[in-house]
């Protein structure tokens, strides 16, 4: 059974095409928005509720001294939070990988998305 509509904020600065993301979990019945980057992201979740916050990017020191991911930590408090991480992981990225909720590898596709979605969120808010 496939999970509930979700309103996802993607934060995948790298991605060649972020309307192709959009559709991607559109078609897959989620509302998704896109952020260039940290600032748009902070400013979007202070704007709107997110059930899942897809990042590629978590590790970078923000303004406030923490970490991204510990700023969306602090910012959307009830949101998951995914990872979306390349082939392999370099030692920088494997430390906020491992603070995020669940991990998923670029490229996405429907079935990445609906396992990360089904299977490793199933317990998250529990």
């Amino acid at each position: 059974m496939p999970s509930p509509r979700k309103t996802i904020l993607v934060i995948h600065p790298s991605a060649p095409d972020p309307a192709a993301i959009r559709r991607l979990l559109g078609t897959m019945g989620h509302i998704a928005i896109t952020a260039e980057g940290p600032r748009a992201a902070l400013k979007a979740l202070g704007a709107m509720r997110f059930d899942v916050i897809f990042t590629s990017i978590g590790g970078v020191q923000s303004d406030s001294g923490q970490s991204f991911l510990q700023d969306l930590r602090a910012v959307a408090p009830g949101s998951a939070v995914v990872g979306i991480h390349g082939q392999g992981l370099d030692a920088a990225n494997e430390a906020w990988m491992g603070e995020c909720d669940a991990t998923i590898q670029a490229p996405l596709s429907s079935s990445r998305v609906q396992w990360a979605l089904d299977f490793e969120l199933r317990y998250f808010g529990n």
